[in-house]
C-alpha cells in the first residue's frame, strides 16, 4: 500500500515527482534570477523587472514590436544633418520657402475680424516650424493655437474697451451735467464742420474720438462757433450749453455786477429776467439738484 503524498496548505504538491521542490509560480516566493545565468540575471535591462509576471509581460511587449519600425532617438548633441533626417523620417513635410516649408494652413480659419493677417510674421513662423521638425498635424495644431489666443486677446479687449468707455462717458455727463446733450452736440458740429473723413475714420477706428478730453476740446470749439454765429446757430443765453464750472463762473462774474444784483434783488422791470437767468445758471451749476 503505497503512502499519501503531502500537500500543502493550497493543495499543491510538496513533491514535483523530479526529486526538487516545487516551485509556486504565481506565489511570491519563487526567485526566478536564481534560475539565470548570472550573465542574464544581472543585465541592465532586468532591473525594473521584479518578478515572474513582469518578466513575461516584459517578453511579450518585445514580441509585439517585432516587425514594426522603430526609431531611436538622435543623440543631444546631434548635427543639423542628422536632425533633419529624423525629423524627415517621423513625417515633416519636405518643402522650402517657395511653398511655405510644404505646410497648408488652409484649414485652420482666418484670423478674427479687424486683425490683419501678417505675411511676413507668418513665413517666419513656418520656417521656425520646419527648422524645428514640425510635421504637419503639429504646425497646424499650433497655427489653429494662435488663431485662438489672438481671438481671446480681441475680445479680451473689445471688452476692455467698452467698460472704459462707459467710464469715459459717466465722468462727461458728471462734469457737464444739464449741458451734456448740447455739449455733445456742439462737440459734433466742430468735427462734422473742421473734420476731415480721414480724422472722423481715425476717431472712430482708434476711439480716441470718445476720450473725455477729446470731447471737451471739439465741445469748446462747437460752442465758440455757435455763440459767434458762425454755425448760424446765433448767440446762446446764459445757462444753454454750460458745464456746472462754466455756469458757476457765470454765477460769480453776475454777482459782482451791481446792475444785475440790483434787478435780481428788487422790483424792476428786469426783476424776473434776472432770476430767471440766475435760476438756469443754478440748475445748470448744480444738475443733481436741479428738478
Amino acid at each position: 500500500m503505497s503512502e499519501d503524498v503531502g500537500t500543502t496548505d493550497g493543495g499543491a504538491s510538496a513533491d514535483s515527482g523530479t526529486g526538487a521542490p516545487d516551485t509556486n509560480l504565481t506565489g511570491g516566493q519563487f526567485n526566478f534570477r536564481e534560475h539565470l545565468n548570472p550573465e542574464l540575471a544581472n543585465h541592465s535591462s532586468m532591473a525594473d523587472i521584479k518578478d515572474i509576471n513582469g518578466l513575461a509581460k516584459s517578453y511579450i511587449s518585445g514580441q509585439e514590436l517585432v516587425g514594426k519600425q522603430r526609431l531611436p532617438l538622435p543623440p543631444a548633441d546631434a548635427d543639423s544633418e542628422t536632425m533633419g533626417k529624423f525629423y524627415d523620417s517621423i513625417g515633416r513635410p519636405a518643402g522650402t520657402v517657395d511653398n511655405g516649408y510644404g505646410y497648408d494652413f488652409s484649414k485652420t480659419g482666418d484670423m478674427p475680424e479687424g486683425v490683419n493677417k501678417d505675411d511676413k510674421a507668418e513665413g517666419y513662423w513656418r520656417e521656425k516650424m520646419h527648422a524645428r521638425g514640425l510635421t504637419q498635424a503639429q504646425a497646424e495644431g499650433l497655427y489653429q493655437d494662435q488663431i485662438s489666443f489672438t481671438e481671446q486677446m480681441v475680445n479680451s479687449g473689445k471688452e476692455k474697451q467698452a467698460s472704459l468707455e462707459k467710464e469715459w462717458e459717466q465722468s462727461l455727463r458728471q462734469d457737464m451735467g444739464l449741458a451734456y446733450k448740447e455739449q455733445m452736440e456742439a462737440a459734433n458740429m466742430a468735427i462734422d464742420k473742421y473734420g476731415s473723413d480721414e480724422l472722423r475714420n481715425y476717431f472712430n477706428d482708434s476711439r480716441v474720438g470718445n476720450h473725455p478730453e477729446m470731447i471737451k476740446f471739439a465741445a469748446k470749439i462747437g460752442t465758440t462757433l455757435m455763440e459767434s454765429g458762425s454755425m448760424g446757430e446765433g448767440g446762446r443765453k446764459a445757462g444753454n450749453q454750460m458745464t456746472p464750472e462754466q455756469a458757476k463762473t457765470e454765477i460769480s462774474n453776475l454777482q459782482r455786477n451791481p446792475g444785475f444784483m440790483t434787478d435780481y434783488n428788487t422790483q424792476t422791470p428786469q426783476h424776473a429776467e434776472a432770476v430767471a437767468t440766475m435760476q438756469r445758471l443754478h440748475d445748470a451749476a448744480y444738475p443733481e439738484t436741479a428738478e
